[in-house]
C-alpha cells in the first residue's frame, strides 16, 4: 500500500478542543517525499445558534460567524468530508502540534455527530503524526541547516509558526489561516528532511505507539532522550529521562535525569519531584541516549556519562518505588455531565457503533424517527442524536421540535454547560472590553463589530422572540 501524508490544520472558535467548534479546516496531501500530489482542501463549518465563539480567539483569525454561516457548510458535511480525506488507505495524517489541539477538535467533532472518535487514527493502516516535537528535537540535537533564534514571552526559544517561518524565510502571508499554515507546516518538515534526513526518518518511523514503546526498555530501565514541552527552558526542550514503569498499556512513568532526586517522590507533580507521564500514544519524541553528541551535549547542558551515573545511582538506591508510587497517584474526576463534552467519559460500546453508522446513513427526518427505537447501550446516544439534527438540518424540524430546539439554544447562550465558555453576557462583554482597548486595531474593531451584532442576532431570534 502507498502511504500518503494529509497535513492539516484547524482554526477554531476557541481553545477547548472538546467544546469549542471548527472555523476553518484545511489538509494538502502529499507523497513521502514532501510532494503535493492532491489538491488542497479547504471548508468552513458553519456555527449553530446553541454556541458563542471566543471573541479573542475570533480577532486572531479573522473569522466570524458570519463568515462561516454565508460561505460554510454543516459541521456534520464538514467533518464527513475531513474524515473521508483521514480515512485513505495508508494516509498518515499530520500537523503542528494536532495532536495536542487539532486531533482533540476532531475527535469531538466526529463523536457529537455520532462517529468513532477514534477509528480514523487506525483503520486502513493509517495513523497519524506531529512534527512539533520533531522541530523542538532538531532545535536541540541537530539544528545545522535551520534558524532558530526567535524567543518566547519567556526568553525560551519560540516554536511558534510564524517565527520559524519568518526565521527561515518562508512566506506565511495571510497565517492563522488554515490553508497557509498548512503549507508553512510543509514547508518546515522539508527543511528538516532536507537538512537531517535521518532524524527526519527515525521521528516518522516511531510515530505510532508501538514503535515508541519498542525505544524504551521499561523493564531494563535503560536511559533515553525525551522531547517535549514539559522541558522548555534557555538550554531547550530535550531531556535524558529513567523509564521507571507503565501504569496503563500506553503510560510510562519516567524521572527527568537533569533533576533532583525527591525525597518524598509523589505523582502527578513534575515542578517539585521531576516525575512526569509519558504517554506513547500520543507521537513522543524519544531516541537512544547515544543520539547526543558533543555540540547537543554543550546545547543541552548535559552529557551522556552524567545520565547514565544518574541513572545508576537511582537504580541502586531504588529510589522509586512502583507500589508506593501508584497509592499517591492523584484520581481523575470527570466533573463534565452534559454528553456533548464527555467523549471520554464512557467510551462507545461496538454494537452502538454499529447502531450510530446505521443512523447516520438516513436522512435528517428519519433519523429522529430512527432513535427511539433504538436500545443503545448508552443512553446519551438518544440526545446526541437529536442535538445533532437540530444543529445541522434545523430545516427539518416540526413546529414542535423548533419550539423545543429554540428553547434549548437560549438556555445554552444564558448558561452553557463547561466552564469558562461563552454566555451571552461574558461574551458581550469581553466584545466591549477589547472593542475599548487601546491595543484593538482598525480591523479588530469591525471584526469585534460583527460579533456584537451577531450576539444581538442571537438575542433577538432565540432568547426573545
Amino acid at each position: 500500500m502507498t502511504k500518503t501524508i494529509l497535513w492539516y490544520d484547524l482554526e477554531t472558535f476557541g481553545l477547548n478542543p472538546h467544546y469549542d467548534r471548527i472555523a476553518q479546516a484545511a489538509a494538502l496531501r502529499t507523497d513521502m517525499d514532501l510532494n503535493v500530489i492532491d489538491k488542497p482542501i479547504l471548508l468552513y463549518s458553519k456555527l449553530s445558534p446553541d454556541y458563542l465563539p471566543v471573541p479573542s480567539s475570533c480577532m486572531v483569525t479573522g473569522i466570524t460567524p458570519q463568515k462561516v454561516n454565508e460561505t460554510g457548510i454543516n459541521e456534520a458535511d464538514m467533518i464527513g468530508k475531513l474524515v473521508e480525506e483521514m480515512m485513505k488507505p495508508g494516509t498518515i495524517t499530520t500537523g503542528y502540534n494536532s495532536i495536542g489541539f487539532d486531533d482533540e477538535c476532531i475527535r469531538s467533532t466526529l463523536y457529537r455527530n455520532l462517529y468513532d472518535p477514534f477509528e480514523r487514527e487506525y483503520t486502513n493502516l493509517c495513523s497519524r503524526f506531529d512534527i512539533i516535537n520533531l522541530v523542538r528535537a532538531t532545535r536541540d540535537l541537530r539544528p545545522q541547516g535551520m534558524v532558530f533564534e526567535k524567543k518566547n514571552e519567556a526568553g525560551f526559544t519560540s516554536f511558534r509558526l510564524t517565527d520559524l517561518t519568518e526565521e527561515n524565510n518562508i512566506d506565511q502571508t495571510g497565517a492563522h489561516d488554515a490553508l497557509v499554515d498548512v503549507r508553512a507546516t510543509i514547508s518546515i518538515a522539508r527543511l528538516i528532511k532536507k537538512n537531517q534526513p535521518k532524524l527526519w526518518q527515525w521521528a516518522l518511523d516511531h510515530r505510532d505507539k508501538d514503535s515508541v514503546k519498542s525505544v524504551i526498555d521499561v523493564m531494563g530501565h535503560k536511559p533515553l532522550l525525551h522531547t517535549s514541552t514539559l522541558f522548555a527552558s534557555e538550554k531547550g526542550n530535550t531531556r535524558p529521562v529513567l523509564p521507571l514503569f507503565y501504569s496503563g498499556k500506553n503510560e510510562i512513568w519516567c524521572f527527568d535525569l537533569t533533576r533532583d532526586i525527591p525525597s518524598n517522590p509523589v505523582l502527578g507533580n513534575y515542578d517539585e519531584t521531576g516525575i512526569f507521564r509519558l504517554s506513547a500514544n500520543k507521537c513522543p519524541f524519544v531516541a537512544p541516549l547515544s543520539t547526543l553528541d558533543s555540540e547537543a551535549e554543550k546545547r543541552l547542558g548535559f552529557t551522556r556519562e552524567e545520565a547514565q551515573r544518574k541513572a545508576r545511582y537511582v537504580l541502586d538506591r531504588n529510589v522509586f518505588i512502583k507500589e508506593d508510587l501508584l497509592e499517591t497517584l492523584p484520581e481523575y474526576e470527570n466533573s463534565e455531565k452534559d454528553p456533548d463534552v464527555t467523549l471520554y467519559g464512557s467510551f462507545l460500546s461496538r454494537d452502538d457503533k454499529k447502531r450510530l453508522q446505521e443512523i447516520r446513513k438516513l436522512p435528517p427526518r428519519s433519523k429522529l424517527g430512527h432513535s427511539p427505537q433504538i436500545p443503545f447501550d448508552d443512553e446519551k446516544y438518544h440526545k446526541l442524536v437529536w442535538r445533532h439534527v437540530a444543529r445541522n438540518w434545523p430545516e427539518t424540524l416540526t413546529d414542535e421540535e423548533r419550539k423545543k430546539w429554540k428553547n434549548w439554544c437560549a438556555s445554552r447562550l444564558l448558561s452553557p454547560p463547561v466552564q469558562n465558555a461563552q454566555s451571552l453576557e461574558n461574551y458581550r462583554n469581553s466584545c466591549r472590553t477589547l472593542l475599548e482597548s487601546m491595543e484593538t486595531d482598525g480591523e479588530k474593531k469591525k471584526i469585534l463589530l460583527s460579533l456584537i451584532e451577531y450576539g444581538d442576532y442571537l438575542e433577538d431570534t432565540v432568547i426573545k422572540d
